[in-house]
């Protein structure tokens, strides 16, 4: 059942706030009365969507992750790696434009856990499209597929945590038709 438009309304008052505390604060720092405070509601109203601080910050991972993974699922297994600057492209729009925004969490001291579960989904996301292809999970070419995909999420999802997103659209073009024709690097 679809929530209600208050509920989605405070959730989205919850999560604005949670970002902007996580800016400056680990996860065990911030507290549910500085939260509702700031998002102008009740700590009951916090405890009617939420168990407490880690449960928000879970709900909002996972959110999250499985966002990025139906992005990954708009593509069929045989064009998906070849996309795969286009996708991150998607994502980086969505969730990496600002610094309230939930991908930027990656960033947040405490938060390392959001990325390595975004790794991990968005691998067998993908693995499992070429498995469903018919690809035998133990032949070379699933090994060497499975190789390769680890290579270039690892890679996107390390820019992703480890430079501010917004300022580098330009350079992960680059990035993006370097991988595609191979690192050639010219010392003038």
């Amino acid at each position: 059942m679809a929530e209600d438009r208050r509920v989605r309304k405070t959730k989205k008052a919850i999560h604005e706030v949670f970002c902007e505390l996580a800016k400056d604060k680990k996860l065990n720092e911030i507290t549910i009365k500085e939260l509702c405070s700031m998002a102008d509601i009740n700590k009951s109203t916090f405890y009617l969507h939420y168990r407490d601080i880690y449960d928000l910050a879970n709900s909002i991972q996972t959110a999250f992750i499985q966002d990025v993974c139906d992005i990954i699922n708009e593509y069929t297994y045989d064009v998906i790696i070849g996309k795969a600057p286009e996708i991150w492209k998607r994502v980086a729009e969505k969730y990496f434009k600002d610094t309230n925004d939930f991908g930027m969490l990656m960033q947040r001291p405490g938060m390392s856990v959001m990325a390595q579960e975004l790794e991990r989904c968005a691998i067998d996301t993908i693995m499992n499209k070429f498995v469903a292809a018919g690809m035998k999970k133990d032949s070379a070419d699933y090994f060497h597929h499975h190789l390769y995909v680890t290579f270039i999420i690892n890679g996107y999802i390390g820019v992703l945590k480890e430079f501010n997103v917004s300022d580098m659209a330009d350079a992960m073009d680059e990035v993006s038709k370097r991988l595609s024709t191979g690192f050639v690097v010219e010392i003038e």
